[in-house]
């Protein structure tokens, strides 16, 4: 769209990519404007091999082919991270993947709701884990993070690749929904360490990577169900100078994750601020260097002070701003 600065409108909409993966689940849809003045956007697995969607092969590890380029079939594009011309062409200088150039940037991606610029030009991403190992990522060309074959770290804790899709003898759909971890015998397993890549590319964090055993039943997920991210650069707020702010969607709050100087790593632990029981879904930074902007959802779960899952929200629906003073 064209913003019409006398009428504050946006007029003009013109359709720059069409035919992208859509579903009811997991669909990503972030999108950030680049250094180098391309469109960077996410793609989840649209929910494939997971709760309703569990007789749906996951797609995150397929690679678009010559012929689908040239038919400009996207469905491969499920569990990616896209880099677009302006026009919605492909760039010329995007990484070939498999012998292939189309809009693909990254791979292996679950549902990754956060996408922003660094310093250096460097990107990072955060995205869902399952029930657990949620990921903070930098973003590189042609790299592979994994999913569904690792979830976080390649570390063979408490997740396994259970390909719901490929059971036998007994077809998907004729199983029972379980819950937890139970996974039916007639469901294929892999273990993290059996799947191996020359591109795989390690988080920079994980929330949470729990132990073999983790009883998710009684404890429940392992995971704050990451929502947007940012990156603090200015000197308005004390310590604060190059961090990244992650927003959770079930835990009601915000982290702040300090970078190394190079970018390439995180330093020391999160820090939990703003609790409260919202759903904290985006974040937005004043150029004033101190007030910060976080929109919560309408609906859904956090938790409250007790630190309880519950569905009644402080401020649903809202736009909310936090300011520092000193």
């Amino acid at each position: 769209y064209r913003y019409d600065q006398a009428t504050r409108s946006l007029v003009e909409p013109t359709d720059i990519l069409t035919g992208l993966p859509a579903h009811d689940d997991h669909v990503g849809g972030r999108l950030a404007f680049g250094p180098d003045r391309k469109l960077y956007l996410t793609i989840g697995d649209q929910g494939s091999n997971f709760g309703g969607n569990r007789c749906h092969a996951n797609h995150a590890q397929d690679l678009p082919t010559a012929a689908d380029v040239r038919a400009k079939d996207w469905s491969k594009y499920q569990g990616k991270i896209l880099r677009i011309d302006l026009d919605g062409a492909i760039p010329a200088d995007n990484p070939e993947v498999g012998g292939v150039r189309s809009h693909l940037f990254s791979y292996g991606h679950r549902n990754p709701l956060g996408l922003v610029f660094g310093p250096g030009g460097r990107l990072y991403e955060s995205e869902h884990g399952p029930s657990s190992d949620d990921e903070v990522n930098l973003i590189e060309a042609g790299r592979n993070y994994g999913w569904p074959n690792v979830a976080g770290y390649r570390d063979d804790k408490a997740y396994v690749f259970a390909n719901w899709s490929a059971s036998s003898p007994q077809p998907c759909a004729s199983l029972p929904r379980g819950g937890g971890d139970a996974i039916p015998a007639s469901v294929p397993t892999e273990a993290e360490t059996a799947w191996t890549h020359p591109q795989f590319a390690p988080p920079l964090r994980t929330f949470f990577t729990v132990e073999t055993g983790y009883d998710l039943r009684t404890i429940g997920s392992g995971t704050i169900a990451p929502g947007g991210v940012d990156v603090y650069t200015g000197d308005g707020i004390p310590n604060w100078k190059n961090s990244l702010l992650l927003l959770s969607l079930i835990r009601g709050g915000v982290y702040r994750l300090s970078l190394a100087p190079d970018g390439r790593s995180i330093q020391g632990p999160p820090v939990e601020m703003f609790k409260s029981a919202n759903r904290y879904r985006d974040i937005a930074l004043n150029p004033d260097q101190r007030t910060l902007y976080l929109a919560t959802d309408v609906a859904g779960p956090s938790r409250n002070a007790a630190g309880a899952v519950t569905q009644t929200l402080t401020n649903p629906g809202s736009i909310l701003e936090i300011r520092y003073t000193p």
